[in-house]
């Protein structure tokens, strides 16, 4: 009841400033509701093109022609891509194109798609799969620094995520290819420890006890002991 009574005081105190500025305040609520209506038209809008992109990639991966070639595909998902940028779908339709590209061997079109989504939008959830991406295109085109330093750039912000695990595995065979056997050791057990009953880790074990059992023969043939030559023993000219 007392509160009854305050907002009723409070409303005749400011009832007569109301009445001299009615004019300002419908049109401040009409603004206010215009804007209101805006942001649920953009949020309607912005949803309506997410069903949209979500659509248009699901009608692709069902209806797409047999006999289309992987340049093909790549564009059609590309163009969803760039038709509906913004939407999730888009971005997993540019991540697929990109993907197509490289499987077909056109690793620097993959490369360009695949930084092109990384500059766009670098705070995505997919970032982790773009940049791990720009470093497999990077490595297939035999750009090796450059390769590694984009597995690495993955491994530091992804933590123990599916791409930092590929990527560990992959510059342990860049070190391994390099001749650079304790540096591929020191990506390949860490990542069998991590993920022991995984295929990615199973491989890893495996490359690591290969390695290990080189570095083991290498260190054997260098520690054993040389046989001293044969004295040839001729005899003394007549």
């Amino acid at each position: 009841m007392e509160s009854q009574d305050t907002a009723t005081l409070y409303l005749l105190k400011i009832w007569p400033a109301l009445e001299a500025n009615k004019n300002r305040v419908i049109g401040g609520l009409i603004a206010v509701v215009l804007v209101i209506l805006l942001v649920l038209l953009m949020s309607w809008q912005r949803d309506q093109k997410e069903v949209d992109a979500g659509q248009a990639v699901s009608q692709l991966m069902v209806s797409s022609q047999p006999n289309a070639t992987p340049a093909q595909l790549a564009a059609q998902y590309l163009k969803i891509a760039g038709d509906y940028a913004g939407t999730q779908a888009a971005q997993r339709a540019q991540l697929q194109g990109a993907a197509i590209l490289f499987t077909a061997g056109d690793y620097a079109g993959a490369q360009a798609q695949f930084q092109k989504f990384v500059d766009a939008d670098p705070a995505s959830p997919q970032i982790a799969t773009a940049e791990l991406g720009v470093a497999s295109c990077l490595e297939a085109l035999g750009r090796t620094d450059a390769a590694v330093d984009a597995y690495q750039k993955v491994i530091g912000a992804e933590g123990t995520s599916p791409t930092t695990l590929s990527a560990q595995f992959a510059l342990g065979r860049i070190m391994e290819g390099q001749g650079k056997i304790s540096e591929a050791l020191k990506y390949y057990q860490p990542l069998a420890r991590s993920v022991p009953n995984t295929t990615l880790g199973h491989q890893a074990a495996l490359k690591a006890a290969e390695l290990n059992a080189n570095l083991a023969a290498k260190t054997t043939v260098t520690a054993a002991p040389k046989t001293p030559g044969a004295i040839q023993l001729t005899a003394p000219a007549k």
